[in-house]
């Protein structure tokens, strides 16, 4: 607070000395002082409305870039969503025929076991059988014989 008080005595001080320095001075000045604190008014006043102007064209150069971004960026969209619709409706198309020709594909395959195993070289049973055959003399045959006499004592 004591500072306040300091600086608050301190201006007045100073604004009592320049309004008695002022008074003393003649008329010609006064007036010069008055005509040179108008003109740096003036000045001050002149480059505050330039700023603001400065200030207002940047925000409308700002709008007008970010405007024509946002215009660029949906057409860019826009034709992303175009392209992805056309590849969505080709790749449904392409799948659609891919399936008719896997249909006709699996359609035309027949898969037989004679054609499939008949020149890899492994022996087939009925080989066995004849090689089995050619071997036997006859002498292990096995006599089959007829039980149908023998099923009356069951």
């Amino acid at each position: 607070m004591g500072k306040k008080l300091a600086f608050g005595l301190f201006a007045g001080a100073l604004g009592a000395g320049l309004y008695a320095a002022y008074q003393k001075l003649d008329e010609a000045k006064k007036a010069q002082l008055k005509r040179d604190a108008r003109q740096k008014a003036d000045e001050l006043r002149d480059r505050a409305v330039d700023y603001a102007f400065y200030a207002n064209d940047a925000v409308s150069d700002l709008k007008d870039v970010i405007h024509d971004e946002m215009q660029n960026t949906k057409g860019t969209v826009n034709d992303a969503k175009t392209q992805f619709a056309d590849k969505a409706k080709s790749f449904g198309t392409d799948q659609a025929a891919d399936d008719d020709d896997a249909d006709d594909n699996q359609d035309d395959i027949v898969v037989d076991a004679k054609d499939a195993f008949q020149d890899t070289g492994i022996p087939k049973a009925a080989d066995d059988l004849d090689s089995q055959s050619d071997q036997d003399d006859g002498d292990n045959e096995i006599p089959i014989t007829d039980d149908s006499d023998n099923n009356d004592h069951k």
